[in-house]
């Protein structure tokens, strides 16, 4: 396994806390695990999940996942309460709070002083700013332990009801030693809108694994197995919530079949929003060209991004506030030779360089999404240009140097205070 030229001197380990873990697809998921991929042995630990604190479900393969993974994983049932419809009164807000809440908080702690002690933990890294950084506070009065809060761009510009975190997050990201912004639009959020002082923000932009994702011929197998044998696959992929843009894509497709009619879109992956974008696509009228394919396995994975002809994600910015922080996704296709379409909001714009590793539109103009598609698809030399760049451009943005840099920042804020164990 390579390891990056510039890593952790010898000293306490990372901790990386994360609700959303490996085997779960998504861009962030992917990040935490790859920071410790990559990361030098023994220098980071994992504490995730066994059940997704939205649906309740166990999460699929995290056993096996964690016996091949190549670095400790450690799990707890749930890291944060399961999501529940709002309380009907104070009684059960504090009902919820002595039955639920407060026993999980004992839990995670009891569990994490265990690691701390285990694997001599310098830093705590959370990976989900909302609902986890009070973890770190905790033990950072407590142990001393540094505290690195890594957001991506949701967690910040998203607003959030009163009575909520929202109150608090700022105070967090300011108490942290360190907070990492996956994007130089996240970081303008954390200066300009939260207050964060930029000495106290580093850019760690994400980074794509090169030696999971690399060119490949199509997968007969996959196209076979969806019904898709002969034609023209643009694939979709991400968690599906209104942000990702696929809605405004379904919107489109009848007017890309139009221009090209042996295309058809392939999206991969599972959310809230699925209900709605199948009657959205059964309403379309061409609803046989649709094919939503759900969470689907890492090889399956690959397997998508190497069929398609093309990537589509044209994310937005919602009125909440809610948008992509970077876009991970656009990387996965790059690093697979795949021209790809995003959304000119948010983190994207430096997750997709226009015209060169694909074409950036506004998400929220089916007319423009559709004139993208129509464009690349229609044009072999366009694409075939797109692709190239696509190619370099991912190979420019691994995550050997993205780890570096990380570890980078661990050495540096354990020198700024000791631990207290």
């Amino acid at each position: 396994m390579s390891r990056p030229n510039e890593v952790l001197e010898r000293g306490g380990g990372c901790l990386m806390v994360a609700n959303i873990f490996t085997p779960i697809q998504g861009g962030s998921a992917t990040v935490y695990a790859n920071l410790c991929l990559y990361a030098p042995a023994g220098s980071m630990v994992a504490l995730a999940s066994r059940r997704h604190y939205e649906s309740g479900n166990e999460i699929p393969g995290w056993r096996e996942h964690d016996a091949t993974c190549g670095f400790p994983v450690y799990r707890l049932d749930l890291l944060r309460p399961q999501i529940m419809p709002p309380p009907a009164n104070k009684l059960v807000s504090a009902w919820r709070q002595l039955t639920i809440d407060i026993p999980l908080k004992l839990r995670l702690i009891r569990e994490v002083w265990g690691l701390i002690r285990k694997h001599d933990i310098r830093v705590i890294c959370i990976g989900e700013l909302v609902s986890m950084a009070w973890l770190a506070v905790f033990f950072r009065r407590l142990t001393g332990t540094r505290m690195v809060l890594y957001v991506h761009g949701e967690e910040v510009t998203q607003r959030l009801n009163v009575g909520s975190f929202g109150r608090k997050r700022e105070a967090h990201l300011k108490s942290a030693d360190a907070v990492v912004a996956v994007s130089r639009f996240t970081e303008r959020v954390l200066v300009e809108q939260m207050g964060v002082p930029p000495e106290q923000i580093c850019l760690i932009e994400n980074g794509v694994d090169t030696r999971r994702f690399s060119p490949g011929p199509a997968d007969l197998a996959l196209q076979a197995r969806y019904g898709l044998t002969g034609r023209r696959l643009v694939v979709a992929v991400g968690r599906l919530v209104p942000r990702k843009g696929f809605d405004k894509t379904i919107q489109a497709w009848k007017r890309v079949c139009t221009a090209q009619p042996d295309a058809h879109l392939l999206i991969v992956g599972d959310g809230p929003q699925r209900a709605e974008l199948q009657a959205l696509a059964a309403a379309s009228g061409v609803a046989d060209r649709i094919t939503f394919a759900g969470s689907v396995s890492d090889a399956e994975l690959l397997a998508a991004y190497r069929s398609a002809s093309l990537f589509v994600m044209p994310n937005r910015t919602m009125p909440d506030g809610d948008t992509e922080g970077f876009g991970l996704v656009f990387l996965e296709a790059n690093a697979c030779g795949r021209a790809v379409v995003g959304g000119r909001a948010g983190g994207a714009v430096e997750a997709v360089a226009d015209g060169v590793s694909g074409l950036l539109v506004d998400g929220e103009s089916v007319e423009e999404i559709g004139n993208a598609i129509i464009r690349i698809l229609g044009d072999d030399a366009f694409r075939h240009e797109l692709e190239e760049g696509a190619l370099r451009h991912a190979q420019m943005n691994s995550w050997t140097h993205r780890v570096g840099i990380f570890q980078n920042l661990c050495r540096r804020i354990q020198g700024n205070g000791e631990k207290h164990v």
